[in-house]
């Protein structure tokens, strides 16, 4: 984009015409932008998509090509009326997005909280649409790179990284409050260190008492994880089990 003679990195691959026509607002400008700010954004959300969150394909376009759309119209603007503050309408949508995100945030009933990334993921959509919108191409595909790198590759590097540490997280449902000393005793003497403990309070009235234990195993000896799993299910006074 050419603005206080700045030019997009882009831009100068091009000659001068090309250019100009990226860069100014016309019929061609304005048509490009949104084909990029559509196609990134759809990436970016067929990735959520395909993890089943609550914000997929349709809600990442919608974002993507609004804050595409408040570029462009500032740049108009801009040109027709000849002043107006760049920034102040790229604000606006940042401060929007940051409600919408909040919805795709919520605390399960096993005491996780779920849909951070998803909404992290809306707020850099809503980045990148404005960076399209006004013709900054360059950032806008860099970080759309960078985007989906992060989301395919990091959480098996994380996944990796936390595995070879040993710490694993349980969901447990156990017949009554008692029941978690005996069985914390059980799994400290199987060479388990009990990171944390937490109780769920969603089950409150269900008669049982549930918990999300943190673990992680520090001794030679005793039982790995797949068959301290299995030797729980055989207790008598737990319910339910399974690894987060």
């Amino acid at each position: 984009m050419i603005f206080m003679n700045i030019v997009d990195p882009i831009v100068k691959l091009f000659n001068e015409e090309i250019g100009k026509m990226l860069t100014s607002l016309n019929i061609w400008s304005i048509l490009i932008r949104i084909v990029i700010a559509v196609l990134i954004s759809g990436v970016i959300g067929l990735e959520r998509s395909s993890r089943r969150q609550a914000a997929g394909l349709r809600t990442y376009i919608l974002v993507g090509l609004g804050s595409a759309m408040i570029m462009i119209t500032n740049q108009y603007l801009i040109e027709a009326f000849n002043n107006g503050d760049p920034a102040r309408l790229g604000a606006g949508v940042l401060s929007g997005i940051g409600f919408l995100g909040a919805g795709t945030i919520m605390f399960t009933s096993k005491s996780q909280v779920k849909g951070l990334t998803t909404a992290a993921g809306l707020w850099s959509t809503a980045c990148i649409g404005l960076c399209v919108g006004c013709g900054f191409y360059t950032m806008s595909l860099i970080v759309f790179v960078i985007i989906i790198l992060v989301l395919t590759f990091l959480p098996k590097i994380e996944k990796v990284f936390t595995s070879r540490r040993g710490y694993f997280e349980l969901h447990i449902e156990f017949e009554s409050r008692a029941n978690l000393k005996t069985y914390v005793s059980l799994v400290r003497e199987q060479g388990y260190k009990i990171i944390a403990v937490e109780h769920n309070p969603a089950y409150s009235n269900s008669g049982l008492s549930v918990y999300t234990m943190v673990l992680v195993h520090r001794g030679k000896g005793g039982l790995n994880r797949k068959e301290l799993l299995n030797w729980s299910k055989t207790l008598p006074y737990i319910e339910f089990i399974e690894e987060l």
